[in-house]
């Protein structure tokens, strides 16, 4: 049997099943199906000139960007198939300032796996024992031409398109994205003038990262910058202590006594490696962009 309530004036008619649709329902509405987009967004595609691999940027423009002349600061995502539709959900409800959101997707025609181990990891590590495929791996250890690409090919053409605010400049990545984020920060922190890592895979490279902040403090004495770390609690049982590795990191870079260098970290009771996102998000954002923040700036 079906039911049919098309028919307004005989809801609930049962119509036998045997009988020929097309004879029956004479008329059905035929809805079309349309694409879900998300308000007030836009998608461009650049070139990294240093390697040529291409990426679209994701761009969620602030409510009041069109009747406005006001420059406004960047929130950049990585991981952005999933990390830019969550934060431009969550940021219609928060109470911050308003900001570009500006996500960078993975390398075309590249597998995403081998798009964010090239892109993401600072070392060329084959035989990683963690992380995902052997292709992955063998793509790995290219963070400085990522790097390269934000600085000098998607910061000016960002600049050129939209009202930036250069002075405020927000980083936000997870798991390799939060490494990149803790790579960036010891090696060219005036890259943006706030990192959000969440659950940074600081394990990765038997600890490399550690070794590079190690020259780093070797010629500098200052590291202006606002950090935000992040974690799931879940994450001990990893197969490395994920926390225990953020936490002596944190305390690595406190106990250098860098100039401008502001910390705050977060452990999140309940949520594991892939569940902690949007609660580090959330709260990332806020750190950054709450209204009551005083910043540090150039």
């Amino acid at each position: 049997m079906v039911i049919s309530c098309s028919d307004r004036n005989s809801k609930n008619k049962t119509i036998d099943s045997s009988h020929n649709p097309k004879e029956t329902i004479t008329d059905k509405e035929i809805i079309e199906l349309k694409s879900f987009e998300i308000k007030e967004t836009e998608v461009h595609s650049i070139k990294s000139t240093l390697n040529q691999k291409s990426y679209e940027l994701y761009i969620k423009l602030p409510k009041s960007y069109s009747n406005s002349n006001k420059q406004y600061p960047i929130l950049i995502l990585t991981d952005s198939d999933y990390s830019f539709p969550i934060v431009t959900s969550i940021t219609r409800r928060l109470n911050v300032e308003e900001f570009i959101t500006v996500g960078i997707s993975y390398s075309k025609d590249d597998k995403p796996t081998v798009s964010r181990t090239r892109d993401y990891t600072p070392t060329y590590s084959p035989n990683e024992l963690r992380g995902h495929s052997k292709e992955s791996k063998l793509a790995s250890g290219k963070a400085d031409d990522f790097i390269s690409f934000i600085k000098n090919d998607m910061f000016p053409f960002l600049e050129e398109t939209y009202r930036i605010d250069n002075s405020k400049k927000v980083f936000a990545g997870h798991s390799f994205g939060g490494l990149l984020a803790s790579y960036m920060l010891v090696t060219t922190p005036y890259l943006f003038e706030y990192y959000l890592a969440g659950s940074p895979s600081l394990w990765y490279d038997n600890y490399c990262l550690n070794g590079f902040e190690e020259v780093y403090y070797k010629s500098h004495k200052n590291m202006k910058a606002n950090v935000f770390l992040c974690i799931g609690k879940k994450e001990e049982k990893m197969k490395s202590n994920m926390v225990a590795e953020m936490l002596a990191f944190e305390k690595r870079l406190l106990s250098r006594n860098y100039l401008g260098l502001n910390i705050q970290s977060i452990i999140i009771p309940d949520e594991d490696h892939h569940s902690v996102y949007p609660s580090f998000i959330t709260k990332g954002i806020i750190y950054a962009f709450g209204k009551k923040k005083t910043a540090n700036k150039k």
